[in-house]
């Protein structure tokens, strides 16, 4: 008699071995009567194919589509011979696709070497039209070419997108409208995937619109306002006056408007000059030199390019201080002051603030939208504000075709 813990371990042995069993069993075994149905479609193919009639080869391999869901073992002989029939028609996608199943199963040099070929006129492209689109949908070639079987390509993808709103096939290489997008099909360029969508009654495109370089440069004019403290820089008096600013970054933009742009650039003053009330006080030969670093939010609708973020700046600052020269000459209270009083202060800045940009795109520059670029803003380094502003000349990323 077997000991009680032998007894549960052959149980439990013989449970694993059944659950492996079920386990291991294919989920979408094909039934008998489906691989049976299988291997008359198949003996079919061959005996219709010695008497060279490929359009009932074609019949039968797109009777046997269906059942490869069902896990019907096709050979590799057999997509090869669907994919010679469907050559023989001039059917170059159905083509494709059948020495692509059979290069699964062997890639052999001669259906490697035919699929290169079909890439060499075709590209993949995926079409698809929303519910929810109520605009033109049409499909239409620019030109349309001379071969045959790359009409009838077009002619199938046209009907496809026209009767079930989708397509997703081969379309031989060259330019194309679909609805309001304009695409090309070009070598080595991989699949192309468009769609066509409404929404909030407008419509709208997914997925990145422009993305690329984004340019602005151009005259400033900036103010350094009276200070709030009585130490180094802070001391100077206020003063005012041109120089330029000019940024370089990325700007990236989705098709439904709305982007982000990250700029760094340089913001200059120079030959400033002071309004302080002092009799005889000149602030000229105060100036700023400064670095900064801009991350903005942007919105385009058309031709019009708005930008508002926070930017950081760095850099130094060249002012000068009214001393006191009541009591004693002032080259005596200070050696670097001047005879009436004045006296070079210069130091180092930090400050934060903002920057808003309206921008008006006329034309193409390559890759670039370029316009007129209206910016503005302020930042403050605690002790005093910087308001500043600049026209100028802006270079954005175009935004994609289709």
């Amino acid at each position: 008699m077997a000991a009680p813990h032998l007894r549960y371990r052959l149980a439990l042995l013989s449970l694993l071995a059944g659950v492996a069993l079920f386990t291991s069993a294919p989920a979408d075994a094909a039934t008998p009567e489906e691989q049976a149905e299988a291997v008359r479609l198949t003996e079919d193919m061959k005996r219709l194919a010695r008497r060279q009639t490929w359009r009932g080869v074609d019949e039968s391999y797109r009777k046997l589509e269906p059942l490869l869901a069902s896990g019907v073992e096709v050979t590799y002989d057999d997509h090869v011979l669907g994919a010679e029939a469907a050559s023989q028609l001039g059917d170059l996608p159905a083509a494709y696709t059948r020495l692509r199943r059979a290069r699964d199963i062997d890639a052999t040099e001669d259906v490697v070497g035919r699929i290169k070929a079909i890439e060499q006129t075709y590209g993949e492209v995926k079409l698809t039209v929303s519910g929810r689109y109520k605009g033109d949908s049409t499909l239409a070639a620019v030109k349309l070419p001379f071969g045959t079987a790359e009409r009838q390509a077009i002619t199938q993808a046209v009907g496809a997108v026209s009767q079930e709103s989708t397509f997703e096939g081969l379309l031989p290489h060259g330019d194309y409208t679909f609805g309001p997008k304009s695409f090309s099909v070009k070598p080595d360029q991989g699949p192309v995937v468009l769609s066509l969508e409404y929404e909030d009654g407008q419509q709208r495109e997914k997925g990145l619109a422009f993305v690329g370089p984004r340019i602005d440069v151009g005259p400033a004019f900036t103010v350094a306002g009276e200070p709030s403290a009585d130490a180094g820089l802070a001391v100077a008096s206020g003063f005012s006056g041109a120089g330029a600013r000019a940024g370089a970054g990325l700007q990236v933009g989705w098709h439904s408007g709305f982007g982000i742009l990250a700029e760094v650039g340089y913001h200059g003053l120079f030959g400033g000059q002071g309004y302080d009330d002092t009799p005889g006080y000149s602030q000229v030969g105060s100036s700023l030199q400064a670095g900064y670093g801009w991350l903005a939010g942007t919105f385009r609708l058309g031709d019009l390019d708005l930008a508002l973020g926070p930017t950081l700046s760095m850099g130094a600052a060249r002012g000068t201080t009214a001393l006191n020269c009541s009591s004693e000459p002032c080259t005596r209270a200070d050696p670097s002051a001047t005879p009436d009083g004045l006296q070079p202060t210069s130091g180092s800045i930090m400050a934060a603030g903002g920057s808003l940009s309206v921008s008006y795109l006329l034309f193409d520059v390559g890759p670039f939208r370029g316009g007129v670029g209206v910016q503005g803003g302020a930042f403050s380094d605690s002790t005093r504000m910087y308001p500043w502003g600049q026209i100028g000349l802006t270079l954005a990323p175009a935004r994609r075709d289709g």
